[in-house]
């Protein structure tokens, strides 16, 4: 495992935010789209009082098409953009108000039996915040590109 990781935050780290850690590739030796994709990637959360802690996987295509959604958005300051994991951990709909406000809300789910949820939603964002966020999911491509086709 490598011992550095790229970080993608939703909301702002001195508030209330999701951070996703993307860490490594759950199969480094795999290149097929199925397996290649996985990306060992936990997710911490701190909103209005509570706190969880995830060791999700989550896989780079779903990473790209939520970058790519959040390009479109940024773009024309209006619609949506959506992170919708094929495992559940995270849900997340990032809605661009005609202001420039950002709604943000989405949920986390464990994998355990009990299969808890944590929805959250998470204020006073703009516009200005799609930017860094665009960025981490730039750097992770970069470093993990989506292999294979599906």
């Amino acid at each position: 495992m490598r011992d550095d990781f790229l970080d993608v935050v939703l909301g702002r780290r001195g508030s209330d935010h999701v951070l996703i850690r993307v860490v490594d590739r759950m199969y480094p030796g795999a290149g097929d789209f199925w397996d290649g994709n996985w990306l060992t990637s936990p997710i911490a959360a701190r909103i209005a009082g509570f706190t969880a802690d995830l060791d999700a996987a989550l896989r780079a295509d779903e990473l790209c098409s939520f970058r790519k959604e959040l390009q479109n958005l940024h773009r024309k300051l209006r619609g949506s953009a959506r992170l919708v994991t094929l495992e559940e951990w995270i849900k997340v709909e990032v809605r661009c108000e005609r202001n420039g406000h950002l709604e943000v809300e989405g949920e986390l789910s464990t994998s355990s039996p009990a299969h808890n949820r944590l929805r959250f939603s998470l204020p006073g964002l703009d516009q200005t915040d799609l930017v860094p966020l665009i960025d981490a999911l730039l750097a992770i491509e970069r470093r993990f590109p989506v292999r294979g086709r599906s």
